[in-house]
Order: C-alpha cells, then structure tokens, then sequence
C-alpha cells in the first residue's frame, strides 16, 4: 500500500532513488533470529536490502519508508512479494500501540535530524509489546565517509543532493532508546577497496528490548 501523502525530506531521496535504482548493493545484513510467526517491522526499508535478509523466514513483514521511489523499487523484487509495504514516516507511524514483536532499523537513525530522533524512539517503543525488540543499524564515527560533504552539526554532513548523514559514537547508540533496555551492542568493520584505495567500511549495531 502507498499513500500519496507529502513528507519533508522526501524529495530528496525519491530524485537519488530516480536517479541511481537501488543504491545498495552487496550481500543483505545478518539479522536477529526473531521467532517464526513474529510481527515485524523495517522502518526506513529503502531499496529492499535488508527486507532480502528477512524473507523465507516464517515472519509477518511490513515494511515502511517516506519515500515512494524506494518503494517502487522494493516491490519489484519478486522473493519480497508477501511483505507488505506502506509510505509512511518514522514520527508518526500508522499502527496501534502493542502491534509489532520487532522492529528493525538499518541505517535510518542516520537520516533523521538530532532534534527528532525521540521521537522515533517514542513511536518504536509505542508499537513494541511488552519483550518486544528492536535492532538497529548505524554507521560509525570510523566510517571513511565520515567528514564527507558540508558540516551541518557534530558529525553530521549534508551531500550536495540534499541528503543528511550522522555517525555515531558507541555512547550514542546505547542512549537513542531510553525507555528500553540495551541487550547488546556491537562494532562491525571491513574494507572496501576503490580504485586501489583500501577504506574502512564501519558500523554499529544493537538490540534494545521493551
């Protein structure tokens, strides 16, 4: 389902998803092993990467994004055709309270302004139930990209496309959910190699639990 509805920032990300298709390439994420029948959410799914983690697994999907040029290009994926998709925005999403087992979150933390990241915990903790868990994605403070682009706040960067980036330092991901409680966190890094230059490719991830 896509709602024709306007959302800040949206633009910017439907032209860089017009412009390149899916942006994402490489190998889909490891995920949690949530039980099968599980009711889960990605929010923020993008192009459909991490949604090619979670099929055949036995779980009830909805996937969100504000961006309907993502969507577009997740439905076309045929493995993903019993995931359910919704344009909607992570400050406000269109569930009831206690509805969703799990929610992932890979990489939009990132994209969200400071100001407004509570508010995306407030709404995640909301549709969580009660041993609901969520798992999140970030890049890291050691990612080569760190310091790309125009500084718009501390270790935040804006490209020439509009679009925003945060790293973030391991004390900041273990705060984003305060109303959780942290069950796990990790740093992950490999190297990429473009045009003979070896770069450090670096992420945070972490479980937080109601």
């Amino acid at each position: 389902m896509m709602e024709n509805v306007p959302i800040p920032g949206q633009a910017a990300w439907d032209a860089a998803y017009r412009k390149s298709g899916r942006r994402y390439g490489g190998a889909p994420p490891d995920l949690p092993p949530f039980q099968p029948g599980s009711r889960v959410l990605e929010v923020g799914c993008g192009d459909g990467k991490s949604l090619r983690a979670m099929a055949g697994r036995g779980w009830d999907i909805i996937a969100i994004d504000f961006s309907r040029e993502a969507l577009r290009i997740s439905t076309r994926h045929h493995h993903l055709q019993d995931v359910r998709f919704i344009q909607a925005n992570a400050l406000a999403l269109p569930f009831t309270d206690k509805s969703f087992d799990a929610v992932v979150i890979s990489h939009l933390l990132g994209h969200i302004p400071e100001s407004e990241r509570s508010l995306v915990a407030s709404e995640t903790e909301r549709i969580l139930i009660p041993g609901g868990v969520v798992f999140i994605r970030v890049f890291s403070t050691r990612d080569f990209r760190e310091g790309k682009g125009v500084p718009i706040g501390s270790h935040t960067y804006q490209r020439g496309d509009g679009i925003i980036t945060h790293y973030f330092s391991r004390e900041e991901v273990e705060s984003l959910f305060p109303a959780l409680v942290l069950t796990g966190v990790r740093s992950e890094e490999w190297t990429m190699v473009v045009r003979r230059e070896h770069l450090t490719r670096s992420e945070i991830t972490a479980e937080f639990r109601k």
